[in-house]
């Protein structure tokens, strides 16, 4: 009879619900999945990786050519070396369209939220402290959530961190390492930043060897330190498992040293304390600091190396913010966990009133995917940013110009000059068009890029769209004001479409 109670009271445990405690972290991660949700797609650095995966799917190939920018010759080389996050965007859409694409970030993001939110947990043992590490890397990365290949590294960069952390602590045997090499081999194909993967294990293996040096406490042996030496030469070797071989590798160096994406792309520069997202970064670089300065725990020689290395990598442009954020968190937790706070106790009690209330949580961020979204009772400034009800798809940017594109589908030749975001969803839309420039920034030569600003500033614009034989202009009127005005007051060329985002003007044949 005893043995009877006991069970019923295991398998009541088994079942009841979840405790207050991680509440704190859901209403975080609701309310950061609602705000992804609603991010407008821009048209820079989607709808041309949306063409490539079209032509591989279509071709069973990959291009190696510009193909769509008429300023220089369609074979010039080009690596697409994201060829499997286009094929991947191409297989969404074709599923079910721009929406399906759209809610993948949204759940990608999510998924890589939940397993650092578990790490941060595991070192904390307290959601609290977890939902206020998770809070402040959210806000540092609202810059880096648009769709785009980027989105497909995030698994990728979150796995291979924590298998190395765990097993570094103890905690995973050998051969949970050996899945690293194995998302190398997804990583290296869809986004460039697989180099970040290699430098994980590089700054585990070096700060694992200087703790066995200082034969600090825990230390692994070198037995062990030579499985991650192994994770590491396996993972270099994955690296090679892509259509190109070891072209991949002087690709990426060539694309880091790249002048106009260094020089000439906002995300490249390093971050100003100016909008949220800087200056949440700013602020958690500063309470890191004054934490680490007050808590009892002590960075380890592998977190020492793997906190400066990522901030030192996230000052050098804004693009990498979030992988310093990711790699900070767990550590942050950490030293908060042993902050000489008397903190109150708190015992959380499971029940299915909280299950509810995390349903109710989500609902929300449900409500605001693509399918249902425009039914929301949004404010006007949010739907100010938004093309509603396009044809092209739900929540996209006003910057996508999806009209002026349709015109000129109906109204095609010249030689085009456009806006640079233009040129990618042009490549998709009317791709026989041909674009001036467009988002693949690494094709196009510097001085290229140095006409296309003086185009745009209203400097000597004539001679240079002369040069080039331009004789037709699609300008983003919010974007490009000056070049707008400069038109205006120009007689050498006629306006020949408006709406409320874009122009077109043609030449005049006669002055």
């Amino acid at each position: 009879m005893i043995q009877k109670n006991d069970d019923h009271q295991l398998v009541k445990s088994k079942f009841s619900g979840i405790s207050l405690d991680i509440l704190w972290f859901l209403v975080i991660l609701a309310g950061f999945l609602f705000f992804t949700s609603l991010i407008p797609l821009p048209p820079n650095d989607f709808w041309w990786h949306l063409k490539i995966g079209e032509y591989i799917f279509a071709n069973h190939s990959i291009p190696t050519t510009n193909m769509y920018a008429w300023t220089l010759p369609p074979n010039q080389p080009f690596f697409y070396a994201a060829w499997l996050a286009e094929l991947l965007f191409y297989i969404l859409y074709r599923i079910a369209s721009i929406d399906l694409i759209i809610l993948v970030r949204t759940v990608l993001i999510g998924v890589t939220l939940c397993l650092l939110a578990i790490e941060a947990h595991r070192r904390s043992t307290s959601w609290r402290i977890t939902a206020l590490t998770i809070a402040l890397l959210c806000m540092m990365t609202i810059n880096n959530l648009i769709v785009r290949t980027q989105m497909w590294a995030w698994l990728p960069f979150i796995t291979t961190y924590s298998i190395l952390k765990r097993f570094t602590e103890g905690n995973l045997r050998w051969y949970w390492l050996l899945l690293c090499p194995l998302s190398m081999i997804f990583w290296v194909n869809v986004h460039g930043s697989f180099i970040l993967g290699l430098i994980l294990i590089g700054a585990f293996l070096l700060g694992e060897s200087l703790s066995t040096l200082l034969k600090k406490e825990k230390a692994l042996t070198w037995h062990q330190i030579g499985w991650i030496g192994g994770t590491g030469i396996l993972s270099g070797l994955a690296v090679l498992v892509n259509p190109r071989f070891t072209a991949i590798i002087s690709y990426t160096i060539n694309l880091l040293t790249n002048p106009p994406s260094q020089q000439l792309i906002e995300e490249w520069q390093s971050p100003t304390p100016k909008g949220i997202a800087n200056i949440a970064f700013y602020i958690g670089i500063l309470l890191f600091i004054i934490i680490l300065a007050y808590s009892r725990y002590r960075l380890t020689p592998t977190e020492l190396i793997l906190t400066i290395g990522f901030l030192w990598l996230a000052w050098s442009g804004q693009r990498y913010v979030i992988w310093y954020g990711i790699v900070v968190t767990p550590i942050l937790a950490r030293e908060i966990k042993d902050l000489p706070l008397k903190m109150p106790s708190f015992i959380p009690q499971r029940n299915y009133i909280n299950f509810a209330l995390a349903i109710l949580l989500f609902i929300p961020a449900a409500a605001a995917q693509p399918w249902f979204v425009e039914r929301l009772p949004l404010p006007d400034t949010y739907w100010k940013q938004v093309l509603r009800s396009s044809p092209a798809g739900p929540l996209l940017s006003v910057e996508t110009p999806v009209a002026a594109a349709e015109y000129l589908k109906s109204h095609p030749g010249g030689r085009l000059f456009n806006e640079m975001g233009y040129g990618s969803y042009l490549i998709w839309a009317i791709p026989e068009q041909g674009v001036f420039v467009d988002s693949r920034v690494e094709l196009f030569p510097y001085a290229q890029w140095m006409d296309y600003i003086h185009i745009i500033n209203g400097t000597n614009y004539n001679e240079i769209l002369t040069k080039y034989g331009v004789d037709r202009i699609l300008l983003d009127k919010k974007l490009q004001p000056d070049l707008a005005m400069s038109l205006i007051k120009d007689r050498l060329w006629n306006m020949e479409y408006e709406d409320p985002y874009a122009q077109i003007w043609t030449k005049a044949t006669t002055p």
